[in-house]
């Protein structure tokens, strides 16, 4: 039997007369219960994206510029390593429920969707599970395009196959690199000066809330796809004055290693732009 059936047939249930078979509130209970587990059954395929790009819109990945406090910075990305290491996501219980009251659907949505909306809690049965993968995947060279996004080229990655998901919408996105390894040659605009950055981030986590309604199933004619912009790393946060790259050349040295015990203070800055929201971390789908 095909899930719209089963649905019409425990909607016919739901409605007829139970006469003298039992108590009808009970058994329209347990049928109610029983078409919930179908709904929390449901499932369907996505092809989850992660887009390499800077926010110059050009075909060069290679370079871009960063405005400081007081002068520009060109930045060109001379060698690359990003090693994704788990991409999970966690699921909202649709909208609306066809064939159910609304009251049904209410009861639906608090024991699926853990409360009101905007509650930030867990929801339970496939809303309380995290879809994803985990293994080592490479992003290949970042700083050559091979895809024309909406907003110009990325360089992309696909993250299938990825395990099916329950229907609904996407209400959280966790991730983990286990690698982002940068070699960027920064250039001064005001006086040509340049200094050399080896940025090493391992282990490193985020997580991301879309910022526009992500149904599933996924039927947007743009594909699902998160977009990694390196520039965000360097920028100034909306929220901060500090500038990473004025603090690079007032150390007065031509090299340096920016990891987690070397420069730890650049270290956190960065950490602190992975993790600001749409800094370095975007939703193309919502663009």
């Amino acid at each position: 039997m095909t899930f719209g059936k089963s649905i019409l047939a425990a909607t016919l249930l739901q409605n007829c007369a139970f006469g003298n078979l039992g108590n009808a509130t009970e058994e329209r209970s347990e049928i109610f219960q029983s078409f919930l587990r179908l709904v929390d059954e449901r499932r369907t395929n996505i092809s989850p994206w992660i887009y390499y790009s800077d926010d110059q819109g050009d075909t060069d990945l290679s370079s871009f510029q960063i405005s400081g406090n007081s002068t520009n910075y060109s930045v060109s990305i001379a060698e690359n390593t990003l090693v994704l290491k788990s991409l999970y996501f966690l699921f909202q219980a649709p909208d609306t429920l066809f064939g159910l009251s609304h009251s049904n659907q209410a009861d639906f949505h608090s024991l699926h969707s853990g409360g009101s909306e905007g509650s930030g809690s867990v929801g339970t049965g496939s809303y309380a599970k995290r879809y994803g993968i985990r293994g080592s995947f490479e992003s290949g060279d970042i700083s050559i395009s091979d895809f024309e996004s909406l907003t110009g080229p990325v360089k992309s990655q696909n993250l299938s196959p990825f395990p099916p998901v329950p229907y609904g919408s996407i209400s959280h996105i966790y991730g983990e690199y286990s690698a982002v390894f940068l070699d960027l040659i920064i250039t001064r605009i005001s006086d040509s000066s340049t200094r050399k950055i080896h940025i090493e981030l391992r282990d490193v986590s985020f997580q991301i809330e879309p910022s526009c309604n992500l149904e599933t199933p996924y039927k947007q004619s743009v594909p699902l796809s998160l977009g990694f912009r390196v520039d965000g790393l360097l920028k100034s946060r909306p929220s901060s004055s500090f500038s990473l790259l004025d603090s690079v050349y007032s150390l007065g040295i031509s090299e340096l290693t920016i990891n987690d015990f070397q420069n730890s203070n650049l270290y956190s800055e960065i950490l602190n732009n992975l993790g600001y929201e749409g800094q370095t971390l975007v939703f193309y789908s919502c663009l």
